[in-house]
């Protein structure tokens, strides 16, 4: 590879988008994020390592990622330049749009919900994938008449094609070899269960016997995010959730999510969700009344 190329994709109904690049040299992800939409990560070439929710995985070319909604997530480079890659964003009303019926989506998504989230599937089985892949990249890159058509039932082919095959291509814990510090993973289950707690560096370091300078230090090494970057992100997802499913205060909902200073929820609050807390109960309303 000798050429950075980038390619964008969205759907007019909203429900698919697509990016495509192929890096040069190396790369992580800059943004700390989560989505409430499906991500299916296909690596055409290269190596990298991929944070989801408690674990780091080493992705190798060829294999699926399958990044459930809401789960926060980070690919960082695995130490090897120049990268290819695939991602499709998938919301869960692109089924229901596709008549796709329940239980046929409920497999679909599956590999989503697995503790490894990876299909790496041998040869025979990885070529159709390929190929998939292949006659997608070239839709996007040259679309035509229909083209949001054939890139939906792409999207459905490649999801199907995977769960077809997923017997020969699933990936066992027993079988990933470990990337994340035993450690660093201890620490981030920690954290997941206990965010809404008043939580400092200094004194989670403390809980687990580690200084809190190996113990930042270790914990961007590994997955990508700074401690109080993670930590916030959990926070901002369970705030989110409470604006949607509750009627509490928004002053209350950021103690229930464990912001000590409201000031400080609203602004990483936008920063993160690039809306007000009140904004974001809104336009959910919003859509909820309009039948989005």
């Amino acid at each position: 590879m000798t050429e950075a190329i980038r390619a964008e994709y969205r759907d007019e109904t909203g429900y698919l988008h697509m990016e495509y690049d192929r890096r040069i040299g190396y790369f992580s992800m800059t943004d700390d994020h989560f989505h409430d939409h499906y991500e299916l990560y296909y690596l055409l070439s290269g190596e990298r390592i991929y944070f989801i929710k408690d674990r780091s995985y080493r992705v190798k070319a060829g294999d699926l990622v399958f990044v459930d909604r809401n789960t926060v997530h980070k690919t960082l480079e695995s130490g090897m330049p120049d990268h290819e890659r695939i991602v499709l964003y998938v919301k869960p009303e692109l089924f229901a749009a596709m008549a796709v019926e329940s239980a046929l989506t409920d497999a679909l998504t599956e590999p989503f919900r697995w503790d490894v989230p990876i299909v790496r599937l041998p040869a025979q089985s990885a070529k159709v994938t390929e190929g998939i892949v292949t006659e997608i990249l070239k839709e996007m890159r040259h679309p035509d008449e229909g083209t949001s058509m054939v890139l939906r039932h792409r999207t459905l082919e490649l999801l199907l094609h995977t769960y077809r095959y997923r017997h020969l291509g699933r990936i066992h814990m027993s079988e990933q070899d470990p990337v994340l510090h035993p450690k660093i993973q201890t620490v981030v289950r920690y954290l997941n269960d206990h965010y809404a707690a008043a939580l400092t560096l200094p004194e989670t370091a403390a809980r687990f016997r580690i200084s809190p300078h190996y113990l930042s230090r270790l914990f961007k090494q590994t997955t990508g995010f700074t401690f109080s970057d993670y930590l916030n992100l959990l926070r901002v997802k369970e705030a989110q959730r409470l604006l949607r499913e509750t009627e509490q205060s928004v002053t209350d909902i950021a103690l229930l999510a464990g912001f000590g200073n409201f000031s400080h929820f609203g602004k990483v609050f936008k920063r993160i969700v690039q809306l007000s807390p009140r904004a974001y109960r809104q336009e959910f309303k919003s859509g909820m009344g309009s039948g989005k």
